[in-house]
């Protein structure tokens, strides 16, 4: 494998002219970078699928601690742990996508995972003063990459193609077919480290036949003007946000408690993007050369580790109530992302005049197939950067020692995400100040302990989002608005173990984008606009053992 140096100060002067000439971009026209959103996407935690007790009450656990969710959320909560524990979570989560469009190939994911599994010990325990301390090691997850949706679009005669936003996005960038067609090694392989990745999709169109300068400006080539473009996309993408957090809880007369933690964060992305054209022609074409259909195929993956401290208090001014806060700082995240794209078409010679080998039925075989290098930034070239702090509230009543009220609010500063260590990170800082704001969380939970061994639980949150604007349309569907709702039942079976279950519905509602657009001052092309939400189904249970 090659490592691609794609931040070179001299394709950053090449980028920066295009862009000023012609900007384009879309859901197909970008994975080849790190985006402000995968930053955000990456960033974006619930904290309400760690074990079932937390899911069941939607994460509303600032105040309530003795959780096994309390590491990650507000680590005095760890303070009030009474005996050792150790807790497993396994989840099985079931994701479904809608779209505004016809529908391609499927729009379910189901996985199986696991939410948590560790350990809170005492190591000090006393009468007065100090009452407790504890210690907690533990894993848990915090996000859900995991989706998959697709759909499709029927054209008519003359519509945008992908192809128009390559021609535009070769001509501004001064490439032409006489360089591309010298720029190969001595062993015959093209040497795509020369060109800035943004424009690779533009070259496996001109090496499969979507467009060609032939006539002295970059067009469509085996691609025939008029014809009605029939578009096919598929998105799917696995992966988690997990964290590995070591806590420390201590209890001042059962009055007071205060906790800290150190988390080892860890994130975690595979993305498959296709996308494919079909035309459709209403006459014979009057040209040498007529594709078919052309097929895309993207691979990303974005693998990182990041640190993060946190600290809480909770505070129990009477019996019966408590009152938590928290505070996260940023994670700081080191990434290394990895890309590769391909591309190949089915071509109709109707005059061959460049001697093709064409089968029986009259189509260049074998047909056109190329693919990009894998571009890999690692090391010098990785990407760091940092989500945002996080300030928790929560409060919590307990009625007649059967019944738990409990509520939190949660603000996130997703405008104060920052890029470290890359030339772009100047041009992200105010991209995140124009397009993010502060995010504001409210969650509340109840818990019913109608008899010593049983409890039924509820739960419901609203996360308001991080866009200024939730219907402008950017380049990718990022998430604007998210509600959950949840129940789940406990049974004490002994006094040394415990089984919680849960079951959490949520919905995550997206923002509108184009799969490919590209404009300046004479032109406007981009795809028809696109939206889709996805939902969840995560069923959990969790197994406690008090020792």
């Amino acid at each position: 494998m090659r490592k691609i140096i794609s931040l070179l100060c001299s394709l950053l002067l090449i980028c920066g002219t295009a862009k000023a000439q012609y900007d384009s971009g879309g859901l197909i026209i970008d994975p080849s970078t790190i985006t402000a959103f995968d930053m955000f996407n990456s960033a974006h935690t619930q904290f309400n699928t760690i074990t079932a007790r937390s899911a069941a009450m939607a994460g509303a656990m600032t105040s309530l601690g003795a959780d096994a969710s309390s590491l990650s959320i507000n680590p005095a909560g760890v303070g009030m742990y009474r005996t050792n524990e150790l807790t497993f979570t396994p989840m099985m989560s079931f994701t479904r996508s809608k779209n505004n469009a016809q529908p391609f190939e499927g729009n379910s994911k189901n996985r199986f995972a696991v939410g948590n599994f560790g350990v809170v010990v005492k190591i000090r325990e006393s009468s007065t003063g100090v009452t407790a301390i504890n210690m907690g090691l533990s894993y848990n997850r915090l996000a859900d990459f995991n989706y998959k949706y697709s759909f499709s679009n029927a054209g008519v005669a003359g519509n945008a193609s992908i192809a128009d936003v390559y021609a535009g996005q070769l001509s501004a960038s001064g490439i032409t077919s006489a360089q591309l067609k010298q720029n190969y090694d001595n062993f015959g392989n093209f040497r795509w480290s020369h060109y800035d990745p943004t424009y690779w999709g533009a070259i496996l169109g001109y090496k499969t036949g979507l467009v060609g300068d032939t006539s002295g400006a970059w067009g469509r080539d085996m691609v025939v003007p008029n014809a009605a473009v029939d578009s096919f996309t598929t998105v799917e993408s696995k992966g988690r946000a997990d964290e590995w957090v070591w806590s420390l809880g201590i209890n001042f007369n059962s009055k007071f408690y205060l906790g800290m933690s150190l988390g080892a964060s860890t994130i975690s992305q595979q993305k498959y993007i296709y996308y494919g054209e079909g035309y459709r022609y209403s006459n014979n074409p009057q040209q040498n050369y007529c594709m078919d259909y052309f097929n895309y195929d993207q691979v990303s993956s974005m693998k990182g580790t990041g640190i993060n401290f946190k600290i809480g208090a909770i505070y129990r001014p009477i019996e019966n109530l408590r009152i938590g806060v928290a505070f996260h700082t940023p994670t700081y995240y080191n990434v290394t992302y990895k890309y590769q794209g391909g591309m190949t078409s089915q071509v109709k010679a109707i005059n061959n005049v460049d001697g093709y080998t064409v089968n029986s039925q009259g189509y260049i075989d074998p047909p056109f197939s190329e693919q990009t290098e894998l571009l890999i930034d690692d090391g010098d070239y990785s990407w760091r950067f940092t989500t945002p702090t996080r300030l928790m509230v929560g409060a919590s009543y307990t009625v007649a020692k059967q019944l738990i009220l409990s509520v939190d609010y949660e603000r996130d500063w997703y405008n104060t995400m920052r890029m470290k260590n890359s030339p772009y990170g100047p041009l992200y800082k105010g991209f995140i100040k124009d397009e993010f704001k502060g995010s504001n969380t409210v969650r509340a939970g109840a818990e019913w302990r109608f008899i010593p061994q049983m409890a039924i639980r509820l739960g419901y949150g609203l996360w308001s989002g991080a866009l200024d604007e939730n219907d402008k349309v950017y380049s990718s569907p990022v998430i604007y608005r998210t509600e959950y709702m949840s129940t789940g039942l406990g049974i004490a079976l002994s006094k040394h173990f415990t089984i919680d279950l849960a079951y959490m519905y949520s919905k995550n509602n997206l923002t509108p984008y184009k799969t490919f657009y590209g404009y300046n001052a004479n032109v406007d092309i981009a795809s028809p606009t696109f939206r889709t939400s996805i939902s969840r189904h995560n069923a959990m249970m969790t197994l406690t053992v008090k020792f």
